[in-house]
């Protein structure tokens, strides 16, 4: 008995060895791991995950890996169809198996603990689209076991010859973040391009809206993610003042705030039938927002959250296509034929509650001579029209030569549809304006008009005009059209 226990340890000694031998050389393996990695094969494998999930290429002069950090890359350049990206090193205290999930996920690459970037370089160059170019970016991310401390950014930037440069500067003291960020001929563009790549629809909006470039500074101080927030935007066509607080996902208005916009000529994406738009020269819009019941949620936004107390937009003059709705009105008006009318704004006064949009009257006047104005309700959630079109009393006169009409008289047409394509319905007024136009010939309009308001439903709901419009004393009167046949106008 005593012999057979003792070749059965004997025949388990090899086993218990072989075990040991193993653990030993997958922990040698395991140990060595990172510098496997930082071998060329091993940063030939690195560029290869990153080349398949971004359809780029991508050069690494050497990797310098460990299992707890630093990790260094010198010299990396990467090259897609739309940027060009190159860094003399990076260095960071991630441990591997972060940095190997940040490369597996390159887009959302998180950087865990302390980072130098050191001369990052990056060209932005989407097809048809000026190139935007930003040097020598230098980058600190500083931390300890606790979290991150300190964020310093700086770096150069130039588009069409125009050179700019910006530093960011963010410090984090337990619940405390105190953030500086300094901007100086930044190219929009390129700003354009990084945010709205995935969005054609959006890609070129705010360097159409802002300008070729901008200057911007941003001071902020959170205590416990609750503080304010300040920011100074001056661009090439656009200047703003924004004093706003931070508080629970929302942010609010501490003063009221003004934003002045030089609209240069744009084809807004995000309106369908508007292919071109433009301020008329020094008539800018001037938009102004009272902090009295402002409220924008941030995560999420939701269209029923936001509120408005109250907003006022003064759009000036513009040039706008004459399509669309835009040239629904000018046919009806039997105006010249053109690309584009010119367009005299009073101001609007705006709402926002619960998803609902409440605009009262803006009058405008349509290559000065065509009077109409509109008003009513927008709803925001799905984006659907509630307003209404009206025909003033001037225009009826001028136009289409129906005499000794009350002065605030106005024929009202609702507006239906989306903003991106609204819709007109112009068959009630046609009716009104061929009634009232055959009666004025036929009748002598003039000295029963009082009666006729009447019987044709005066529309009693018509909000008041602010008087005196801008153009009053500025524009000539038309002379009231005249034709042998009044439904001419309609043809």
């Amino acid at each position: 008995m005593n012999k057979k226990n003792q070749n059965q340890k004997n025949i388990k000694k090899p086993i218990y060895i072989t075990l040991i031998s193993i653990s030993i050389a997958l922990a040698i393996f395991i140990f060595f791991l990172p510098a496997v990695f930082s071998t060329t094969a091993g940063t030939n494998f690195l560029i290869n995950k990153i080349e398949k999930k971004s359809n780029a290429k991508v050069e690494i002069e050497s990797f310098h890996l460990t299992w707890f950090g630093p990790q260094r890359i010198k010299d990396l350049s990467y090259k897609d169809p739309n940027i060009d990206l190159d860094v003399d090193s990076i260095t960071s205290n991630m441990s591997l198996l972060s940095f190997y999930k940040s490369v597996k996920t390159y887009k959302k690459i998180k950087l865990f603990s302390n980072t130098e970037i050191d001369n990052l370089n990056v060209v932005i160059h989407y097809p048809n689209k000026p190139h935007a170019n930003f040097n020598n970016v230098n980058a600190s991310i500083k931390a300890d076991l606790k979290g991150i401390n300190s964020i310093e950014i700086s770096g150069r930037t130039t588009e069409n010859n125009i050179s700019g440069n910006f530093t960011a500067s963010i410090h984090f003291e337990g619940d405390k973040i105190q953030s500086t960020i300094n901007a100086k001929n930044i190219p929009i563009i390129g700003i354009d391009q990084l945010l709205f790549s995935a969005s054609p629809k959006y890609q070129n909006i705010l360097s159409q809206i802002l300008g070729s470039s901008l200057d911007l500074h941003i001071e902020s101080t959170l205590d416990n993610l609750k503080g304010p927030i300040n920011i100074d935007i001056k661009s090439t066509n656009a200047t703003a003042n924004l004093n706003l607080f931070y508080e629970k996902d929302k942010i609010t208005l501490t003063k009221s705030a003004t934003i002045v916009l030089n609209l240069a000529p744009i084809n807004p994406g995000f309106a369908n039938n508007i292919t071109y738009l433009a301020s008329q020269k020094n008539s800018p819009i001037i938009t102004r927002i009272s902090n009295n019941g402002f409220s924008y949620p941030l995560s999420p936004f939701k269209t029923q959250n936001l509120k408005v107390g109250h907003m006022s937009i003064d759009l000036n003059k513009l040039i706008i296509s004459n399509t669309g709705a835009i040239r629904t009105m000018t046919k009806l008006a039997k105006l010249r034929s053109s690309n584009v009318v010119n367009m005299w704004f009073t101001n609007v006064n705006i709402q926002i509650d619960n998803g609902m949009l409440l605009s009262d009257r803006m009058d405008f006047l349509i290559d000065e001579a065509v009077h109409l104005c509109s008003w009513g309700k927008i709803d925001l959630n799905n984006k659907a029209l509630k307003m209404n079109l009206g025909i003033t009393a001037d225009t009826l006169y001028s136009v289409f030569g129906i005499e000794n009409l009350p002065d605030d008289y106005v024929i009202k047409i609702p507006i239906k549809g989306t903003f991106e394509n609204p819709k007109i319905d112009a068959s009630k007024a046609t009716a009104k304006i061929i009634a009232l136009s055959a009666l004025q010939q036929s009748s002598g309009i003039g000295s029963i008009i009082g009666g006729l308001v009447t019987k044709f439903q005066k529309d009693q709901d018509i909000p008041p005009a602010k008087r005196p419009f801008p153009w009053e004393g500025k524009v000539r009167r038309r002379a009231p059209a005249r034709s042998d046949n009044i439904f001419d106008f309609f043809k």
